[in-house]
């Protein structure tokens, strides 16, 4: 096996690569749009926007594969970031750089391979766009230009990506390492620890800058249900296509996490009371349009129950994280009772000045 090599800039190519802030984040709708239509176009078993660290590529959007990295030694990718043009391996287990490899003896049994390296404003390949199969198969020059057309929209977005001031400061306090604790490996989007990070900083945003912003709780509907006539494999699947929703759903600013099984929730940046309404119709229609799965056993389709909060930080209600979330989960109850594939709304206030009265 032919291990990938190192480029002579590489010091400065990782130093570029980390001011970019794209390591151990979150998954965005924008990287998973264009990874998504890649794998579509190609019809291929993965699609991949891989960047290339120290030890490891770390993947930022991935259709098909359910690990978030491998090592670098053995990755495809590191031997495309060497070059300006596309990377093509029609026949891994021909190719005596990676017959023995890893990833071709053993999962996902890569045989066809095809990477287009990602240049970033400072000029240094820092990744791929790559699509791979375990099935052998040809790329004709019209193959090429569509995947380096697909691999510009990639770059594209990079150049244009704007983090919030949460995002930000949240990146830039910690290590990848830590980073990586805080990011379901499922679905990609933030876990609980992740949620309760981003909870502490966008209150004390809002605070600062006298506005409010939403929560709300998406809880998959019958997820059992899923589990017992489709399998786990379909359940996992509506997970993962229920957090890439909410990913395509949300602005940048936003922020979706995982909060345990069946359960997300949303941080909803910067948002006035009026909107909150539009906002669950909006993601209401996302998912009666695109929740369903494709098993074994036929489509599965499946819906989800919504309960939001409108938060106003400036109310003092002491331990404001735990108040909001039980009104989230009150919300979401509501929702449930009422038939499910729906949302129902808590008055943040409302609710406030009723306890205070009561007490």
């Amino acid at each position: 096996m032919k291990q990938a090599p190192i480029p002579e800039n590489e010091k400065e190519r990782l130093a570029s690569l980390k001011r970019m802030d794209l390591l151990s984040t979150a998954r965005e709708g924008d990287f998973d749009r264009v990874t998504r239509t890649a794998q579509k176009f190609f019809q291929t078993e993965i699609a991949l926007v891989s960047l290339i660290d120290e030890g490891r590529q770390w993947f930022k959007a991935r259709c098909g594969l359910d690990v978030s990295e491998t090592p670098r030694d053995i990755s495809f990718c590191g031997h495309a970031i060497m070059g300006e043009k596309t990377f093509v391996v029609e026949n891994a287990f021909e190719d005596e750089r990676f017959a023995d490899n890893p990833l071709v003896t053993g999962g996902p049994e890569i045989r066809f391979y095809a990477g287009h390296p990602l240049t970033n404003q400072e000029g240094y390949r820092i990744g791929t766009l790559c699509i791979i199969s375990p099935k052998p198969r040809t790329f004709s020059e019209e193959d090429g230009q569509t995947l380096r057309d697909l691999g510009r929209m990639i770059e594209i977005v990079m150049e244009n990506r704007a983090l919030n001031e949460l995002q930000t400061s949240l990146l830039h306090s910690l290590e990848n390492t830590e980073r990586d604790t805080m990011i379901d490996p499922l679905t990609g989007v933030w876990n609980r620890e992740g949620f309760d990070d981003f909870f502490s900083r966008e209150t004390s945003r809002a605070l600062r800058d006298g506005t409010s912003f939403g929560v709300a709780y998406v809880d998959l509907d019958h997820l059992k249900k899923v589990n017992e006539a489709y399998g786990e494999k379909a359940g996992d699947d509506a997970l993962k296509l229920t957090a890439s929703i909410l990913v395509d759903a949300s602005r940048a600013t936003d922020v979706v996490a995982r909060m345990g099984s069946e359960l997300f929730a949303l941080i909803i940046d910067d948002i006035d009371e009026l909107t909150l309404p539009s906002l669950g119709e909006k993601y209401l229609r996302k998912f009666r349009r695109r929740a369903k799965v494709e098993t074994e056993q036929g489509c599965c389709n499946f819906t989800v129950s919504m309960g939001m909060v409108y938060v106003n930080p400036a109310i003092d209600v002491g331990d404001l994280q735990r108040v909001v979330l039980d009104q989230a989960d009150e919300a979401l109850l509501s929702a449930k009772k009422a038939g499910r594939d729906c949302f129902k709304i808590k008055d943040f206030q409302e609710e406030v000045l009723r306890s205070l009265a009561i007490s």
